[in-house]
């Protein structure tokens, strides 16, 4: 019944319907923008990380234009020793692997320039820069850890190289596997490490080599570089390693 003269109005009912639709209606767009705000972050930060990435690769190439200025500067001034000379203020702002790299170019210039750059290898692993004194003839026979007259000979320039940086540098011993019968060493391990012992003692006592620098180790048979099945793998087997660290010396 309708009084006259009174507004008209509304079922109770269909007045809480419609704030329930009002109530849904603020939900949706309400999430909706926790959405959007929650993506637009996302999109902000990939932004920053992208620069990020970007400012340190232009970091890393513009370090290396100035190494490169800095190699390109010491090839010009090598002197008739084949040595490399570096202004001290490019050797302080040179990096650990930078050195290293720095030294594999010295040895491998002094090596040529006395005819013995063939009788060595050079590898940088994760070590450090190794020198591989290798090839039967020119260093250990088997089940000797005396050192033939071109080993010493490449022993003593490359110590000249070597005692001008203050890198640690690890001299590591090897033979192949076949088993000590007689002679002065009882076991591989005990040969591997006097064929070390044998550069070590060299490098520090004739060639100038600090001795902190060095350490020496034996590693038998056990890490063979090639197979011992025949005579050229058994002569590859019987070496030594010179491991020059990225690190300084080991102990003052």
């Amino acid at each position: 019944m309708t009084i006259a003269g009174a507004p008209n109005q509304s079922p109770p009912f269909r007045r809480a319907n419609r704030r329930r639709n009002d109530l849904h209606a603020g939900s949706g767009e309400e999430n909706a923008e926790r959405w959007l705000l929650t993506y637009s972050d996302m999109i902000t930060l990939l932004l920053v990380l992208f620069i990020v990435l970007f400012a340190l690769s232009k970091v890393d190439q513009a370090k290396y234009r100035e190494f490169k200025q800095s190699m390109t500067k010491a090839v010009l001034a090598r002197t008739p020793h084949g040595t490399v000379t570096v202004p001290s203020q490019r050797s302080n702002n040179m990096t650990m692997m930078d050195r290293l790299v720095l030294l594999r170019h010295e040895l491998t210039v002094a090596l040529r320039a006395h005819g013995l750059l063939s009788d060595v290898t050079f590898s940088m692993t994760s070590a450090g820069l190794v020198e591989g004194l290798v090839a039967d003839s020119t260093f250990f026979v088997s089940a000797s850890a005396k050192l033939s007259s071109v080993g010493t000979a490449i022993v003593d320039v490359s110590a000249a190289t070597l005692r001008n940086f203050p890198n640690a540098i690890e001299v590591a011993g090897y033979t192949d596997n076949r088993s000590i019968s007689d002679g002065p060493f009882p076991n591989n391990w005990a040969l591997s490490a006097a064929r070390a012992s044998t550069v070590v003692i060299r490098m520090t006592q004739v060639d100038g080599v600090n001795p902190r620098q060095v350490v020496l180790i034996g590693y038998g048979q056990y890490h063979p570089v090639a197979p011992n099945t025949t005579s050229a793998g058994r002569a590859e087997n019987r070496r030594v390693n010179i491991v020059i660290k990225p690190t300084a010396k080991f102990g003052m």
